[in-house]
């Protein structure tokens, strides 16, 4: 069985709130980019991202952690509100939850070197100590609009310790 250090997610491979309705999201594929698709947020009040995955490829006595790629457009607004990104088990159980900051110029967004996406770390596990799937949620359900953030996937990294 193949052990990963990383492995990427993308848009269409999660599932993004109203991404399958043009008014609101707007996907498409990239050229010369180690990411394979962008979903652009158009408008949106319900801004979600959620996915689900098997650990078994995972080695199990690595820390792991779930990190969204993100970027804004010149357009973006809206994103001043408290979201709240988590990550569960099968049954429900929480392994780690936090409120982070998705506008420009966040502290909770880390500049990747030498690229343009920024990093926001979801949570961490440890596939010995959880259930074999692993749900990761991304979420600001405030009803005020929201418009100009890209969406390029959900990267699952060994953490060096």
């Amino acid at each position: 069985m193949a052990v990963f250090q990383s492995f990427v997610l993308p848009p269409k491979s999660v599932w993004v709130c109203w991404a399958d309705n043009s008014n609101y999201w707007k996907v498409s594929p990239m050229q010369n980019s180690r990411y394979s698709q962008k979903a652009e947020l158009l408008e949106v009040c319900w801004l979600q991202i959620r996915g689900t995955f098997d650990t078994a490829a995972l080695d199990k006595d690595t820390t792991w952690s779930i990190v969204c790629l993100l970027k804004h457009n010149d357009s973006a607004t809206g994103l001043h509100t408290p979201a709240e990104v988590s990550v569960s088990q099968k049954d429900g159980t929480t392994i780690c939850s936090r409120k982070v900051h998705l506008n420009p110029g966040s502290v909770d967004l880390i500049q990747q070197e030498g690229e343009e996406w920024l990093a926001l770390e979801v949570g961490r596990f440890q596939p010995a100590g959880v259930s074999r799937e692993i749900t990761f949620n991304l979420l600001d359900g405030t009803t005020h609009w929201k418009t100009g953030l890209v969406f390029a996937g959900v990267e699952i990294r060994a953490v060096s310790t």
